[in-house]
């Protein structure tokens, strides 16, 4: 059973490989991330090593992600009356231009925590505005019998991209400055630029209705009548869950190398990729369609895991026993991701995709970046270790409540067409 599982989802990944659109903008979306992670494990050092506070460390990731709650919706109407290539062409341009002068200003010695702060604001902001179309991209370009595939592709290439990234970041701030780091970004989002340009005139391809009745409205609109979906709104809930508890965590991993593990910046570099080694774990597990029922026991599960996981990490000094532990973290998270945003995409009509997408955005980055600034600040007067603990356990409870809010609503059968 085991082996006809692999061999199916070996076929599957030969089959999505085969489609000429998403091999090329994968190929783009990798570079792209390879140095979106490199540049950002940068800027946390930077940070950390000008300030040398927890709560600069929290700030900075908030004013990253957080700008996509303001960016976040206006990017799902965006998504539902435009291309997804096209909104995420030049948004991506506009991404080259802020990495640039992040390049620039650490060339010419001009960058402060309050510019790069700024900076950061900017990555975020305009990041919220193109995330939903980023989210659709595999509706785009591949059916929607490969949909799952096409995710955990993505996936993994981010993951690997998580786990490549910030070894070679510590491996030239252990010796070098990090312009270098900021040049390899720049020419990372370059890539994918180029890779978008070529495959702008795609099409969507996933064979779901590509007209729900009576859907004219705005991006809130159409969100306002999601808890006639309980089933998708409380799988989005959830992720707001886990990103506000149980994620925020790794955004202090330059604060847990040197204080907890006293492993300065490679350890930084080891716990980024155990993490993305985890991840990519999790993503290669999951690549096939399933049922309702088999989607949400692996999201809730794998969330369950990852809460746990985030406590025993916190709960160690150990620093081997610590990237064990990272491992599982990043599988469970991904899984569990992976498995949630084929659930929301599968189940709503392709014309409003963008605007549901673009909650889901807004939830993926401004949870993350509100828990983030509240672990920080925590972490400040409580330590960073009993800072996890409390998120760790709060984040569990929440998980599993609303993982029983989910089961009990779909077994109750109401997880429920879209209304109007």
């Amino acid at each position: 059973m085991i082996l006809d599982a692999a061999r199916g989802r070996a076929a599957d990944f030969r089959a999505v490989f085969r489609i000429a659109p998403f091999r090329i903008y994968q190929t783009g979306a990798i570079l792209m991330t390879l140095g979106f992670w490199m540049q950002r494990v940068a800027v946390g050092w930077l940070i950390w090593r000008m300030t040398g506070s927890e709560a600069w460390l929290g700030l900075v990731a908030f004013a990253e992600l957080f700008p996509a709650i303001l960016t976040g919706l206006a990017g799902g109407g965006i998504a539902d009356r435009s291309s997804a290539p096209v909104v995420l062409f030049w948004g991506n341009l506009a991404l080259v231009g802020v990495s640039a002068t992040l390049l620039a200003l650490s060339l010419a010695g001009g960058l402060t925590p309050g510019m790069v702060l700024v900076l950061m604001v900017l990555v975020g902001g305009i990041s919220g505005l193109i995330l939903p179309a980023r989210l659709s991209m595999a509706t785009f370009l591949v059916p929607v019998t490969l949909l799952p595939t096409a995710l955990a592709v993505n996936s993994t290439g981010f993951n690997l991209s998580r786990f490549i990234g910030p070894a070679l970041a510590a491996g030239i701030l252990a010796f070098g400055p990090a312009d270098w780091v900021f040049g390899f970004s720049v020419l990372g989002y370059g890539a994918l630029s180029l890779a978008l340009f070529r495959i702008r005139n795609a099409t969507p391809q996933a064979g779901r209705p590509a007209r729900a009745a009576g859907d004219n409205g705005s991006a809130w609109a159409v969100i306002r009548r999601l808890p006639t979906t309980p089933v998708v709104f409380g799988v989005i809930v959830l992720q707001f869950a886990t990103g506000v508890l149980i994620r925020p965590a790794m955004e202090l991993f330059p604060a847990f190398a040197e204080t907890v593990f006293d492993r300065g910046a490679a350890g930084l570099g080891f716990l980024n990729a155990a993490l993305g080694f985890g991840a990519v774990l999790g993503a290669l597990a999951f690549s096939r369609t399933r049922d309702v029922s088999a989607a949400l026991r692996q999201i809730i599960g794998s969330a369950v895991i990852f809460a746990v996981a985030l406590l025993g990490f916190v709960a160690t000094t150990h620093f081997t026993l610590a990237l064990m532990i990272l491992v599982v973290h990043g599988a469970a998270m991904t899984s569990s991701n992976i498995a949630a945003l084929g659930f929301v995409q599968i189940n709503t009509p392709l014309d409003r995709l963008g605007r549901v997408l673009s909650l889901y955005a807004v939830v993926f980055r401004a949870g993350p970046a509100l828990g983030a600034f509240l672990f920080g600040m925590a972490a400040e007067h409580m330590g960073l270790g009993p800072t996890g603990l409390v998120f760790g356990l709060v984040g569990l409870a929440a998980i599993l409540g609303l993982g029983a809010f989910v089961i009990g609503r779909h077994r109750a059968g109401t997880a429920g067409g879209w209304q109007g």
